[in-house]
This record gives C-alpha cells, structure tokens and sequence, in this order.
C-alpha cells in the first residue's frame, strides 16, 4: 500500500535539491500536481501542510537521466520507504490538460544541474477542479487559504 506522507514544501525542495545534485548532465522537469502547489508554497516561503497528504509528485521529462532517477523512486522503491512517498513518472500528453497558454505563466527554478518547470497555481488547480474530488477541493481551498491564486478569494 502506497504511503502518503508528502504534505510540506519543503520536502519538496528537499527532493529537487538531491536531484540536482545526483545528475551528471544538466537535465529537466515539469512538476505538476500537488507537489507543483508545494513548489509554489516553497517558494513563498510557506511551510503549511496540505490538508490531505499526497502519496507522490507527478514530474514530466524527455530527460533519460532524470527519468532513470525517478524509475529508481517508483512505488515500493527504497526512496519510498525512505521519505514516505515516491515519484509517479507521467507522459507528456498530461500536460494537454492544464490551460491554453501555461507555459507562459509557468515559473522556473534551477537546483544544481536539474532545471525545473512549474505551472502556476491556477493552471496546475484546473484538471484538479474537473476533476472535482473531495481532496482536490481541499487543495483548491488550501491554495486559497495560502495566497497562492493572485486575485482570487
């Protein structure tokens, strides 16, 4: 059974920074999900816990370095038992999901040799408020409750 223990910022601050420094080659990601609305929070220096814990971080590359690091974080890998919860590789065609335009809104970081890609708060909330469940509400009302929506209430 998958664990769900990632619900802090700075865990995944901590995660991108091991990362960075584990490639050999300056590599990429597109972080999406919940762990994209803790990058944000992270990145306002806010270290408020998501309502419900999430049991992964659903990063995007065409990198073959980076996608060997995540395959050595799946479910069931000794990452996971380690921190709690584990990296779920996702195909590019997600990202048709998120808003016409993202990219332009979306916000950057580097950490050491790993270069990482961010939509904003709304566009990563938009598949999530399709979708409707319960735990993407709360998401929704924590992304609020934190500042994250620019304009929004």
């Amino acid at each position: 059974m998958p664990r769900r223990e990632l619900s802090r910022p700075d865990q995944i601050e901590s995660w991108l920074k091991q990362w960075g420094s584990q490639l050999e080659n300056p590599g990429s990601l597109i972080l999406i999900g919940s762990a994209g609305l803790l990058w944000h929070a992270a990145r306002r220096g806010i270290d408020t816990s998501l309502p419900e814990n999430s049991m992964d971080v659903d990063p995007v590359t065409d990198d073959e370095e980076v996608a060997r690091l995540a395959y050595d974080c799946l479910i069931g890998s000794e990452f996971e038992a380690e921190h709690g919860w584990h990296v779920n590789l996702m195909p590019k065609s997600v990202l048709d999901e998120l808003p016409k335009g993202w990219k332009s809104r979306s916000a950057t970081k580097s950490y050491e040799n790993l270069s990482v890609q961010v939509p904003s708060p709304e566009d990563l909330l938009a598949p999530k408020q399709r979708r409707d469940e319960p735990r993407d509400r709360a998401h929704l009302a924590w992304a609020k409750e934190m500042g994250l929506l620019e304009g929004h209430t």
